[in-house]
């Protein structure tokens, strides 16, 4: 009989566990390529020679409400290895307000120095489902002489993630 009782309780845990609600909150991931790919210490990459600098704008479209979200990064490396990931970092955007997420700020979070051929994902999450930000990436690439020679910009879509 006492086993009966523990299986049922055994039972009843488990249910539990598996219906208990995951929070959900939503993400924006944005690409981030930045960087020199001429210099000597630039092992073979998929990317022509020249300079790339990325800035993600983000935007709080609410007429009323500041939302607060947290950033990290997260570095990809070559050869399908995995690369440094971040600590996360808090922020708060009033109604209206924006702000730019720029190389300089990547190198600072992820400690590497300034100038190094990186590219990843900066992840965006706002711990409201609800809320939604306006994230664009501005891309840029330049070759070794300078000046501009490609612009690209992209609306980061958010998602519901657990």
């Amino acid at each position: 009989m006492r086993t009966r009782i523990l299986f049922a309780l055994a039972l009843i845990l488990v249910t539990a566990v598996a219906n208990a609600q995951v929070p959900q909150v939503r993400q924006y991931a944005a690409k981030f390529v930045c960087g020199n790919t001429d210099k000597p210490q630039t092992k073979p990459f998929d990317f022509a020679f020249g300079s790339y600098f990325t800035t993600i704008n983000v935007h709080n479209p609410a007429l009323t409400v500041a939302i607060e979200f947290r950033k990290k990064f997260a570095r990809a490396e070559p050869n399908e290895q995995p690369g440094k990931i971040s600590d996360w970092f808090g922020a708060v955007l009033k109604p209206d307000q924006a702000m730019q997420i720029d190389c300089g700020s990547i190198y600072k979070h992820l400690g590497i120095p300034v100038g190094t051929f990186i590219d990843g994902f900066a992840v965006i999450q706002i711990a409201n489902p609800k809320a939604e930000l306006d994230v664009v990436a501005v891309y840029t690439a330049s070759p070794g002489s300078g000046g501009v020679s490609s612009i690209h910009t992209e609306r980061v879509a958010g998602r519901i993630t657990q």
